[in-house]
């Protein structure tokens, strides 16, 4: 997993998650709001590994995929599971402070996005080595899972995302959602919702939006027929 955009706004962001994982997991829900390091942070609670993919305050936001720059081949056990590490992200008083403090040995490769207002980072852990490249906040981007995803793969999704940028005058939480169901070139495969071989599929979709001190969640069951999409607000005051 995973597919994720992100779009910037003004004074904030709308970062997108399409979560592609086993069928046969059990399905998240929203969370309550959990206090860490003076931030309330909510997230959809993955109930096998007790972590997440995704998770947010009205701060920082913080986005896992699997894998670094290539697919791996898991060597388990792990110290825990990688969902555990976006949680453990908010621990930490600056996203520099936690890529410099955090313990990742013992890991699966992943890639996490972090974001603040007007910072975008991407960390990515390859089992040995964590590497930290600062993004252009200010710029439209899209990342695609690389133990699922083929450089050439990534190559053609980011292609669909520019085009689909070009011919969208509205760049707005329903559209770039409606992206993310809709987006591909007739291979369900290699779909931004994706569906591989009834093994593998896009199960679930989440998008967190930020303006300001006003921050939204909404998260969205794909495959166990939720009757409407969760939404988590938060708002602090200055």
């Amino acid at each position: 997993m995973c597919t994720v955009s992100y779009l910037p706004g003004q004074n904030g962001f709308i970062l997108t998650s399409s979560r592609d994982e086993k069928i046969t997991r059990p399905a998240a829900r929203l969370s309550e709001w959990v206090f860490s390091h003076d931030q309330e942070v909510t997230f959809p609670k993955d109930p096998q590994g007790q972590g997440t993919w995704i998770a947010s305050s009205s701060t920082r936001t913080v986005c896992l995929l699997n894998g670094a720059f290539k697919s791996h081949q898991p060597k388990p056990p792990y110290k825990h599971s990688r969902g555990l590490v976006v949680l453990h992200a908010f621990d930490y008083a600056t996203i520099r402070g936690f890529a410099d403090q955090y313990d990742f040995s013992g890991l699966e490769p992943f890639t996490l996005l972090l974001v603040e207002i007007g910072e975008l980072f991407v960390l990515r852990w390859d089992g040995t080595q964590l590497f930290m490249e600062k993004k252009d906040a200010s710029r439209k981007h899209i990342w695609s899972s690389a133990t699922l995803y083929q450089p050439d793969i990534m190559a053609k999704r980011e292609k669909w995302f520019s085009e689909w940028i070009i011919s969208t005058p509205d760049l707005s939480l329903n559209s770039i959602r409606q992206f993310h169901l809709t987006a591909g070139d007739g291979d369900p495969g290699n779909a931004v919702r994706m569906q591989r071989d009834n093994l593998y599929a896009t199960v679930s979709l989440t998008s967190v939006v930020r303006s300001g001190t006003h921050m939204e969640m909404t998260y969205e069951d794909l495959i166990h027929s939720e009757p409407a999409p969760e939404t988590s607000l938060h708002h602090v005051s200055n």
